[in-house]
C-alpha cells in the first residue's frame, strides 16, 4: 500500500497495470499533496498520467461524484472512452443521473499497414 500524492506517484511510477480503478474526490487539499485537487480542473492530467501506466489492452475505470462533471473532450480524441454511468445506477437513483459519472477508458487500437 502506498500513501502519497496521487499525481506525484503517477508521475514517478514505472509499473504497468491491466486494470486501474480511479475514483478521486471532487476536491482535496490533502496534506500529502503540494497543491489542491479539483476534479473538474485536474481530471485530464490525472487520466493521462494513469493511461501512461495502463498496459496495452487494459482498462481505466474512471468515476467521480461531481454533479456537473464534464469529461475533457480532448481525452476522447486520444483514447477510446465509453460512458457507462447509466449502467451503474441503482434503480432507486435513476431519476437523478448527475449523482456520479463512470467511464471506461482504453488505449485506441493502432492500425497497422496504413489505412484500412
Amino acid at each position: 500500500m502506498v500513501r502519497d500524492d496521487c499525481l506525484r506517484w503517477l508521475e514517478s511510477a514505472r509499473a504497468e497495470f491491466d486494470l486501474i480503478f480511479m475514483d478521486p474526490p471532487t476536491f482535496s487539499n490533502s496534506k500529502k499533496m503540494e497543491d489542491t485537487l479539483d476534479i473538474q480542473r485536474d481530471h485530464g492530467r490525472l487520466v493521462r498520467l494513469a493511461m501512461a501506466r495502463l498496459a496495452p489492452g487494459g482498462t481505466l475505470v474512471f468515476s467521480n461524484n461531481q454533479r456537473r462533471f464534464t469529461l475533457d473532450a480532448d481525452l476522447a480524441e486520444h483514447y477510446a472512452v465509453e460512458d457507462i454511468s447509466a449502467k451503474t445506477f441503482d434503480p432507486d437513483f435513476q431519476r437523478n443521473p448527475d449523482l456520479h459519472h463512470v467511464f471506461l477508458i482504453r488505449h485506441r487500437e493502432s492500425r497497422k499497414g496504413g489505412d484500412a
